[in-house]
C-alpha cells in the first residue's frame, strides 16, 4: 500500500475512534470542548477531517477527557473492538501534567542549543505554533529549513513510547506531503538515539526535499539523513 493511502487510512481510523468514543460517553461537541479546552469547531473538524492531523498535546487532552490512554489515538494498528471501554486504562492526570512538562523542557533545550548554531551559519530564525510544519523555520537566501520537535518517552520505562513516536513521525511526513508552501529541507529534533536509529529506516522516498533527524547530544546535535 502506498504511503499516502496508509496515511488516509490512519486518519479515518483516528476520526472514527474519536467520534465513537465521544458518543459512547454520551458527550456533545460542547461537552468535550468544555472538558478539554479545545474549541468546539476544532473538535468537529477533527471528526470530519477538516483538520487532518491532531497536535500531540491535544491527543493528551482528548484522551483524558474521553477516559482512554493516548495510545488509543496513536497506536492505530491495534484493534480495541473486543475490549471494554473500561479496560482501556485512563492516563493519570499527574502523569499527563508531568509528561507535558517533559515536552516543554525538551523543546526549550532544543531551542537553546540549536538556534545559536543556525544563527552562526547565517540563518534567520522564526518560531511557529504547534500543529504547523516546523516549530522553527530557518531561512537563508533560497534555503527554507523547517525543524520540528519530537519528544519521545524513555522506551525502557514506557514501551508504548516507540509506537507513539513512530505514529507521530508518520503524521509529520503526511502533513509535509500536502504542505503547499516553499520548503527546501525538513528535520525532526529528537534526544533518544536508539529511537532515531529506528525511525531513520522510514525513508520518505516520495518527498523530493532533504530530510533528516537532529539528535540532541548535550549542548550540541548530530544530524542523521533519511
Amino acid at each position: 500500500m502506498k504511503r499516502n493511502e496508509m496515511d488516509k487510512t490512519d486518519q479515518e481510523i483516528l476520526r472514527r475512534r474519536l467520534k465513537e468514543r465521544r458518543l459512547f460517553l454520551n458527550m456533545t461537541y460542547q461537552d468535550l470542548a468544555e472538558k478539554t479546552g479545545i474549541g468546539k469547531s476544532s473538535i468537529q473538524r477533527y471528526e470530519t477531517g477538516g483538520i487532518k492531523n491532531i497536535p500531540y498535546d491535544k491527543i493528551f487532552s482528548l484522551s483524558e477527557a474521553l477516559e482512554v490512554r493516548p495510545e488509543y489515538f496513536t497506536d492505530l494498528t491495534k484493534d480495541y473492538t473486543g475490549e471494554s471501554a473500561f479496560e482501556v486504562k485512563v492516563i493519570k492526570k499527574e502523569d499527563r501534567s508531568q509528561h507535558l512538562d517533559y515536552i516543554k523542557e525538551f523543546e526549550e533545550r532544543a531551542i537553546r542549543y540549536i538556534t545559536p548554531n543556525l544563527i552562526s551559519q547565517g540563518y534567520n530564525i522564526e518560531r511557529h505554533s504547534h500543529g504547523s510544519v516546523g516549530d522553527i523555520v530557518a531561512t537563508k537566501g533560497k534555503k527554507i529549513w523547517h525543524i520540528d520537535f519530537l519528544y519521545t518517552r524513555d522506551v525502557s520505562k514506557y514501551p508504548t513510547g516507540m509506537g507513539m513516536g513512530r505514529q507521530q513521525l508518520l503524521l509529520r511526513f503526511g502533513r509535509l506531503a500536502v504542505y503547499n508552501k516553499p520548503i527546501t529541507k525538513y528535520s525532526i529534533v529528537m534526544d533518544r538515539r536508539e529511537l532515531a536509529e529506528q525511525f531513520i529506516q522510514f525513508k520518505p522516498i516520495h518527498l523530493d526535499i532533504e530530510t533528516s533527524i537532529l539528535i540532541l547530544q548535550g549542548t550540541e546535535y548530530k544530524e542523521m539523513h533519511f
